[in-house]
């Protein structure tokens, strides 16, 4: 029974969001751009940056209609678990206990917290990566990576390239691309001229990057990031600033969340087959690795208010010893 569930998610805006377009179908799908009126704060989007899976959704498939049916169905759990926490989406979750008419709703996030260690990876405590970061001061470098997916086409590749080169900025770029890929549409040896231009202020790493560690890092203060989850609440972490380039899935919404509702991010682009101007890219990522006080500080609180909500009397923390507890009695209930 779908009210014996406790569902695991990841952000209440992102699921406020697809349940209300899940449930007002041929409305929504009218609309060039969808204002929510029943979300705090009243977001709206345009159709194209809707969950995808609604944006996919084909009327009278049945693998399509079961789907929409799950999705619907999870205001009917028994319970939600959200990998976020108050100081972030309080008033999101506030608003699904009163949806869903009871309290069991519980951010018990940031889920990264969870065996971070700042610093170096300390199974290479030597590594190149972090021996250059060490020679760069606070808050200087850029990291850019848009997540494990992401696979950026060689225009992109090259505007992207030009816009760093010309921004002046000291980053480290994450590149995924399979190795046929590198050798059918030639990025790799484009990559290599590009950074033996850059040698100095520019790093390229190919594949796997430790992420949390290299945020972590006192010489990283902004992150040009696709605005994946995972990636957002390692940046609310680390406390640097974010700038989004939302591609797909939930990332417009979460690039929302950061950039209006909560003023520790800047959109510089979006779309996953967007070609971005180099010249515009270059004048943003230069304008906004200077001073930001405000935005850096924001960034700082909202670590602050991270870190203390994983404390043994934050809110995540209580979320977690409620949430256990009402597991416990529910096995003890059905014993």
């Amino acid at each position: 029974m779908v009210d014996d569930i406790l569902v695991w998610l990841n952000i209440s805006l992102s699921w406020f969001t697809g349940d209300y377009c899940w449930r007002n179908l041929a409305t929504v799908r009218s609309l060039e751009v969808v204002p929510l009126p029943d979300i705090p704060n009243t977001p709206s989007f345009r159709e194209e940056h809707l969950p995808f899976l609604f944006r996919f959704y084909r009327e009278s498939d049945p693998d399509w209609e079961n789907i929409k049916d799950g999705m619907i169905a999870n205001t009917s759990s028994y319970g939600c678990i959200f990998n976020s926490f108050e100081a972030l989406e309080g008033q999101y979750l506030a608003h699904l206990k009163r949806k869903m008419g009871h309290g069991r709703v519980y951010g018990v996030g940031p889920l990264s917290l969870v065996g971070l260690s700042n610093g170096s990876d300390p199974a290479n405590p030597d590594d190149a990566v972090f021996r250059w970061l060490d020679g760069h001061s606070d808050g200087s470098v850029l990291y850019v990576c848009f997540g494990s997916q992401k696979v950026m086409r060689k225009d992109q590749v090259k505007a992207l390239a030009c816009g760093l080169e010309n921004s002046g900025a000291h980053f480290i770029w994450v590149v995924k691309m399979s190795s046929a890929e590198e050798v059918d549409n030639g990025v790799g040896p484009f990559l290599d001229e590009f950074e033996m231009r850059v040698a100095g202020r520019g790093m390229i790493i190919r594949g796997w990057a430790p992420q949390v560690a290299i945020l972590g890092h006192r010489a990283v203060g902004r992150f040009l990031s696709h605005c994946g989850w995972n990636s957002v609440l390692e940046a609310i972490v680390a406390g640097v600033v974010l700038l989004a380039w939302p591609m797909q899935a939930d990332q417009y919404v979460n690039a929302r969340l950061l950039v209006e509702d909560m003023g520790v991010a800047f959109r510089v682009c979006e779309g996953a087959d967007t070609v971005p101007d180099p010249e515009k890219l270059s004048q943003a990522i230069s304008g906004l690795m200077g001073e930001d006080a405000k935005e850096r500080a924001r960034a700082r609180e909202l670590t602050d208010r991270a870190l203390a909500a994983a404390m043994p009397e934050g809110s995540s923390s209580r979320d977690l010893d409620a949430l256990v507890k009402e597991v416990f009695l529910l096995d003890q209930v059905q014993k």
